[in-house]
């Protein structure tokens, strides 16, 4: 008996010296590609590490990211979790019947104080509106729901949606915003009281097409009366058509693709957009609208304009029409593609990658007719990137 105990320990030792090597032989990959994170690195050594633990702990995170085809090893271990043991949260994704949302820690908010930040964020807005007007432009502040706060109402009784703190502060920063003046539009008010998976993704923390149309059609209507006149497209119009690949949205991709919620993506018809030439961070690339994949491969948000951009710029030739300035992170993708059918020229502007001058600076050198800010709700009151705006 103790020969055959001894000879298991040295078969477990070996298979773990085995991993152990074979996961630093293994240690190349610096991302993520399901989690969407970038992998610990090799941790450092100091003296400091050493007798504060945080460089054993340093190996214990390396060892979790970088253990030899841990891709793998996550893909079986969900699968066990999803459809073995029926969990309702795997990899930090909540599974409902017909939505995958961010599992999200409780906090109590009773005594936050939200006059603090949303008073310094208007501030910043009401400064940036004035200047904008100031140099003869059109100024929008577009607010959207983002997908955990669309559907909060899925997320079961016992876990937190956050509702009590994104509800709070969505209703005391549109206060703020109307008591400063601010030009505002808020998605929600057009798309309230419908099943709001029509107008977001199931798998995918951003709006589908659907929520991206009505907010340009939004858009539009609101600026319509202080522009030229300007086409504005009708979804029947569009060619609308669903992509074969499946879409991997930011949750399922956390599962490894193995989410028991699937979702194609909607796409229109380019051929019915006017012709255009197209600059890409300073660079012409004329590339499409739509970066549309092959065959039925895969299809993931940057589908829309080829994904995020420190600034695009579109010129279609039609001087008669209006021009644009948009300014936001990855919602803008699709709105800023439907916005080429009606304004002669669409400016983007991310500030997470654009660093070159402030949107004012900018808008002295390319002046617009319109500038629109959209931002997602679970950043109206934050003060970097597309949150700090001169």
């Amino acid at each position: 008996m103790k020969n055959i105990q001894r000879g298991f320990l040295i078969v477990i030792i070996g298979i773990s010296t085995l991993f152990l090597l074979l996961s630093f032989r293994d240690r190349r990959q610096e991302v993520s590609l399901y989690e969407n994170r970038s992998l610990a690195a090799h941790p450092g050594f100091s003296l400091n590490g050493v007798w504060d633990g945080s460089y054993f702990r340093g190996w214990d995170d390396y060892f979790s990211d970088h253990i030899y085809h841990r891709d793998d090893r996550m893909r079986e271990y969900l699968w066990l979790q999803i459809y073995l043991k029926r969990v309702v949260v795997s990899n930090d994704v909540v599974i409902t019947k017909d939505a995958l949302l961010p599992l999200l820690s409780y906090r109590d908010y009773s005594d936050y104080d939200y006059d603090a930040p949303v008073n310094a964020a208007v501030g910043r807005l009401a400064e940036l509106q004035a200047k904008v007007e100031t140099a003869g432009s059109r100024f929008l502040y577009v607010g959207v729901d983002e997908q955990r706060t669309a559907l909060a109402d899925r997320y079961p009784s016992y876990l937190y949606s956050k509702s009590d703190y994104y509800e709070t502060m969505a209703d005391t920063f549109r206060a703020a915003c109307e008591e400063a003046g601010i030009r505002t539009l808020f998605l929600r008010d057009r798309l309230g009281g419908q099943d709001q998976l029509t107008y977001y993704s199931a798998v995918d923390h951003h709006f589908n097409f659907f929520g991206a149309y009505e907010t340009y059609r939004a858009i539009c209507e609101v600026l319509a009366p202080d522009l030229s006149p300007f086409p504005v497209a009708e979804a029947d119009q569009l060619g609308l058509y669903r992509l074969p690949g499946e879409f991997y949205g930011s949750y399922s991709r956390r599962l490894y693709d193995l989410s028991p919620i699937r979702e194609q993506i909607t796409v229109f018809d380019t051929d019915t957009f006017p012709a255009y030439s197209r600059w890409d961070n300073g660079v012409r690339t004329d590339a499409p609208l739509l970066n549309l994949p092959d065959g039925g491969e895969k299809v993931q948000y940057t589908v829309y304009m080829g994904g995020d951009k420190g600034e695009t710029v579109i010129q279609t030739n039609r001087p008669d029409l209006p021009s644009v300035l948009i300014v936001g992170d990855s919602f803008t993708n699709p709105v800023e593609a439907l916005c080429v059918y009606s304004f002669n020229e669409v400016r983007s502007l991310d500030f997470r990658h654009y660093q070159e001058m402030s949107l004012t600076e900018y808008l002295a050198l390319h002046p617009a007719d319109a500038v629109v800010i959209v931002r997602d709700n679970l950043n109206f009151v934050g003060n970097e990137g597309n949150g700090d705006l001169k």
